[in-house]
């Protein structure tokens, strides 16, 4: 017997795990982007070591999306008009302020190329830029403008294949399993995605294709599914028995940060921590802004960074100090950020029904039917 949808709240667990994720990916960043050398090699072994897999956040990302897809449409019978509304939603939701970050990267580049004697500015087409405007510069060959916005093209990959694959196996929740087909077409999908992980294909049918990652996602949305089906459990947790297995052989660290996170997930489901754990104020704000602070802390760090060491040198002692201070101003900005821009957007995205509602019927037809019967 599948749960009944959104018996219980919100997922606190989610959205204090999208808080971590964001902020590991920024402190990693911090220190791929030079701004902590010294204070890096003065710091402890255990520091070094979560800032340098702070691009891990990367997976945690991908695994929720799995989760919370799977949740959002678990409750539909999928068909493709529902699959245009469902991709409106996410476009609704996810494109402004998307849209933002990349004018603010460019903008912020250009401020820095004018200001820093040596420093080229940054190059853009048209095509490049019409490109990135549609998630599609990965696909098209063109060079990221972010260094994080290539995850959005896998993000929105991972939605349009994951929704046309339960509109195509015409997915019904009236259903056991949402119906036969629908749970053969995701087995199949999962053991396609295997091949990729386990190295028995090392090639992309397209170019930044939604594929060697693929498994990542499906991670999240099988958890989510086992938790609704718990005699799904049996198959899910060999699924990621194989790929943690794979993972720890072949140190793809990736992969098995991705496992770990969606059992967990599923841990926390049958628990009930998936309502509670992780729910601290602080942890949870950041969730709330981690959109924001995922798609804006690199130009804005980079300037914050530029300032302070302009101002007092760098040290170990220095970096540190501006570390802290360059957290605090990104986490303030994309405070602002989710104010004026995401939640305008979250709010008119709810506004794009999945069902299309009936009309009702008038009393006079209904008595003009009653009449000719």
């Amino acid at each position: 017997m599948a749960r009944p949808i959104g018996d219980a709240g919100r997922f606190a667990m989610i959205d204090g795990l999208r808080g971590i994720a964001a902020l590991s990916v920024f402190l990693y960043h911090c220190n791929e982007g030079q701004h902590l050398t010294n204070l890096m090699a003065a710091a402890p072994a255990w520091l070094e070591w979560t800032v340098r897999h702070g691009h891990l956040g990367i997976a945690v990302f991908f695994v929720i999306s799995g989760f919370v897809i799977a949740h959002s449409l678990r409750g539909h019978a999928v068909t493709i008009p529902l699959l245009g509304r469902f991709l409106l939603r996410r476009s609704v939701r996810l494109d402004p302020p998307y849209w933002f970050a990349i004018a603010l990267t460019i903008a912020m580049a250009a401020i820095s190329a004018h200001f820093i004697q040596g420093k080229e500015s940054l190059s853009i087409s048209t095509g490049q830029l019409v490109a990135h405007v549609f998630y599609l510069q990965e696909v098209l060959g063109f060079r990221e403008i972010g260094p994080i916005f290539w995850t959005l093209c896998q993000e929105v990959q991972f939605y349009l294949i994951y929704a046309l694959l339960l509109a195509v196996t015409r997915n019904d929740p009236a259903q056991s399993m949402q119906g036969r087909a629908t749970a053969v077409g995701l087995a199949m999908a999962a053991l396609i995605s295997l091949l990729w992980p386990l190295g028995i294909v090392t090639w992309e049918p397209w170019r930044g294709s939604f594929l060697p990652l693929w498994h990542c996602f499906l991670l999240g949305a099988g958890a989510y599914w086992t938790w609704q089906y718990p005699r799904m459990a049996v198959y899910y947790f060999a699924y990621v028995a194989i790929l943690a297995l794979s993972a720890a052989l072949k140190l793809d660290e990736v992969t098995l940060a991705s496992a770990l996170t969606a059992v967990a997930l599923w841990y926390a489901t049958r628990s009930g921590g998936i309502y509670r754990w992780l729910s601290w104020r602080w942890l949870q704000f950041l969730g709330l802004i981690s959109y924001s602070l995922y798609l804006t802390h690199n130009p804005v760090s980079g300037a914050l960074f530029r300032i302070g060491y302009g101002l007092a040198g760098r040290s170990a002692l220095t970096e540190a100090f501006w570390w802290v201070m360059v957290i605090l101003g990104c986490i303030l900005f994309s405070a602002a950020m989710w104010w004026l821009i995401e939640r305008p957007s979250l709010t008119l995205a709810k506004r794009v029904d999945l069902e299309v509602k009936k009309p009702a019927s008038s009393p006079l037809l209904l008595e003009s039917a009653a009449r000719t019967k």
